[in-house]
């Protein structure tokens, strides 16, 4: 056997081992230096790093391998983990391989790191090899997205609206506490449950089951708004809910559909109180009857469905008589009491078919469909016979009363609406005439009758008026009760100049305009001539800086009338911040929906409101919130009496209160002596208006408005 050499002999080995370790840690540094991975060694202090680590941290190799330093780089809520974990991996024990801990870069700035570590010998003795990778942007962008989520968990348990998540086959994800309670289900209960089982809607007025919102979005793969009559049932079966449904698809990061949301806005607030609104729209708020515009719109049918000679219908038209003496007598109250007891007493005796409204203060139609005029004249003494019974009794007095009725046929040749009216009018004028309390059927004669009476004339007389420019302005001035009020009020009035040149008050011709839809050319006449006026410079008015201009209930419900006053408006050179129309409370009330559209445009130019002769409508505190109105005219049946009626004297204080809490100046009605004016400036109230104060003067006797410049469109006031 050959003797080894020396070249082959122990030392060769070790020589051979410590060039193979050499090797090993020169590719280790190669590899270690070149990587994108933090690496260090680590023994009670850091005995090697690598180029990423510097780059992580901030600070230079120098640095780190500072004996102490590392302790302060690792954030100090991690430090004793990483220390324990560290030596105890020294020492053998089981701990983590792998965990996250927080470092402060030299820069100031909080970093995450992704740690592994492992054991390796280092210079003959063990030691940490830990490998980090920084992972700061995924730690931010998780705490991103679950700030996120959380933002929208609120969000959803925060909103008023009921939320309903569910995935593509329509099982149930989520609902938020609107949606729970809405439904009846909690988010626990409904989760994975069919939307079927938990969301029970129907249709409001079919009671119908509706399609399941949920698969028609998925079919049509866009956002759907359900129709506005959708009924929610709740799951305990006693409460409903009327809802506005939007079912919108959830689509993920690849546009892919994935899932529905529904939102569901609770309205059935809101639907009650448009089924309210509608119904006082069309009925009279003391009596329940309906009112004279859902009256006159039946007519029309029963006028419409009377042409076409297949059926014969009648109008009734009954005008209380010595209603006016329990008014004054016992007070509105007592009236409307009288009025409430009667219409209950004349109900009881007209057909379900037939139709009973109230068409003014003590004004009644009936409208008997289907019924001769033979039969017809029987109803109307019947119900004639059945006023003339009626005793209204009202503390120690008992009042009787009686009726004057005109029955009108309604056939092929009646004519249209305001002809039947008229007639049925004039009837009722005659029965009146002839010593009231009677009935009168019409008569073709009878209109003969009440032209010598000089009512039917005022049709022909306002008309040629018109047409002469016989219509003349009178301007009133409202006087200013506080010092700290900056505008100053005054109301536009309108007389009438007959055939002979003498001049006609309103109340002469005012009701016949009304009653023959005339209002509407009366009020363009108004506004038109008005603007002109102010145009010219010629009225003395002194500081007033409003000029209130009346509108009638007609010219609200004329479908023309807004569009001709906003051309008005627009061909002036009148500021319209200087015009205040006033309506009437009533025809507010009545033709509210209306109403609120002509305000909403004007006012949009500039214009302001006043609402008239407020308080003489019961509802009229529940109706003011609606309309946006500038002035509250308290009316001056308050007005007049408060000094010796604490219960007027409590109204006027009451409108003006709750005027003031919206917002709204007041102005007070009919003042006629200064001891009601100093209650009212007591009171507070804006503005008086009355005989004491001024008498309605020419229009065009006065000196300028405002100073030159100050009328313009666009100038400030």
């Amino acid at each position: 056997m050959p003797i080894p050499s020396a070249a082959t002999g122990p030392d060769m080995v070790a020589r051979s081992s410590e060039q193979a370790l050499r090797e090993s840690e020169e590719k280790f540094r190669t590899l270690a230096e070149t990587t994108d991975c933090a690496i260090f060694v680590w023994r009670e202090g850091l005995l090697y790093v690598n180029p990423a680590m510097s780059f992580i941290t901030g600070h230079p190799k120098e640095y780190l391998l500072v004996p102490t330093a590392w302790e302060g780089i690792i954030h100090a809520d991690d430090l004793e983990r990483v220390r324990h974990n560290a030596r105890a991996r020294l020492r053998g024990e089981s701990v983590p391989r792998n965990y996250e801990f927080r470092i402060h870069a030299k820069n100031g700035e909080e970093r995450w790191v992704d740690f592994t570590a492992g054991v390796i010998h280092y210079n003959g003795e063990p030691a940490v090899l830990g490998t980090a990778f920084d992972i700061t942007d995924r730690k931010r962008a998780e705490q991103a997205l679950r700030e996120n989520e959380e933002r929208v968990r609120v969000t959803l348990e925060s909103i008023g609206d009921g939320v309903i998540t569910t995935d593509i086959a329509g099982r149930i994800n989520y609902l938020n506490p609107v949606a729970e309670e809405l439904t009846g289900w909690s988010n626990a209960q409904a989760s994975g449950q069919s939307l079927s089982s938990v969301f029970q809607v129907k249709d409001e007025n079919t009671r119908k089951q509706l399609p399941d919102p949920v698969q028609r979005c998925l079919n049509e793969k866009r956002s759907i708004h359900f129709p506005d009559n959708a009924l929610l049932t709740h799951s305990g079966g006693y409460r409903e809910f009327s809802i506005d449904i939007t079912a919108s698809p959830i689509r993920n990061h690849a546009e892919n559909i994935v899932g529905v949301v529904l939102v569901l806005h609770d309205v059935t607030t809101l639907r009650n109180m448009a089924r309210q609104m509608a119904w006082q729209a069309r009925h009279d708020p003391l009596t329940g009857l309906i009112n004279r515009g859902e009256f006159e719109a039946r007519l029309e049918q029963a006028i419409e469905s009377a042409r076409s000679g297949h059926t014969q219908h009648a109008l009734c038209y009954l005008d209380l008589d010595q209603f006016k003496i329990v008014n004054d007598t016992c007070g509105h109250i007592a009236g409307d009491e009288l009025l409430k007891q009667l219409t209950a007493h004349l109900l009881a005796r007209v057909r379900e078919t037939d139709t009973l409204a109230r068409l003014g203060g003590d004004e009644f139609g009936i409208l008997l469909e289907h019924c001769p005029i033979e039969v017809a004249s029987e109803t109307a003494e019947m119900l004639r016979e059945v006023v003339k019974k009626f005793r209204f009794a009202w503390q120690d007095k008992i009042f009787e009363i009686g009726a004057s009725i005109g029955v009108v046929p309604i056939t092929t040749d009646s004519g249209n609406i305001v002809d039947v009216l008229s007639a049925a009018d004039s009837a009722c004028y005659v029965a009146k005439d002839h010593g009231r309390n009677r009935i009168h059927v019409y008569q073709t004669q009878d209109i003969a009758l009440v032209k010598r009476q000089g009512e039917m004339q005022w049709v022909r007389r306002v008309n040629q008026a018109l047409d002469e420019g016989r219509f003349r302005l009178f301007f009133q001035k409202v006087l200013t009760l506080s010092p700290d009020e900056g505008e100053h009020y005054g109301e536009i009035l309108v007389r009438m100049v007959d055939e002979e040149g003498q001049m006609v008050l309103p109340m002469a011709f005012i009701p016949a305009a009304e009653r023959y839809q005339l209002m509407p050319a009366i009020d363009r006449w108004v506004l038109s001539a008005t603007l002109t006026a102010l145009r010219e410079r010629k009225p003395t008015l002194g500081d007033v800086s409003i000029c209130a201009v009346n509108l009638s209930g007609q010219s609200l419900c004329d479908g023309h009338f807004l569009a001709s006053v906003v051309d008005i408006l627009e061909a002036s050179s009148i500021n319209p911040a200087h015009i205040c129309f006033e309506i009437t409370e009533t025809a507010a009330i009545a033709n509210l929906t209306r109403a609120m559209r002509f305000i909403s445009v004007l006012k949009g130019m500039g214009c302001r409101f006043a609402l008239d002769d407020f308080g003489s409508g019961l509802s009229s505190f529940m109706h003011l919130k609606h309309l946006p109105v500038d002035f509250l005219k308290i009316d001056g049946s308050f007005v007049r009496n408060m000094v010796r009626d604490p219960v007027d004297a409590a109204m006027v204080e009451a409108i003006n209160r709750i005027g003031h809490v919206m917002g709204i100046r007041t102005i007070a009605e009919a003042v006629e002596n200064q001891v009601t004016l100093g209650r009212l400036r007591d009171l507070g109230v804006n503005y008086a208006q009355g005989t004491v104060i001024a008498r309605p003067e020419p229009f065009e006797s006065s000196s300028p408005l405002l100073a030159p410049g100050g009328l313009e469109s666009g100038s400030k006031h």
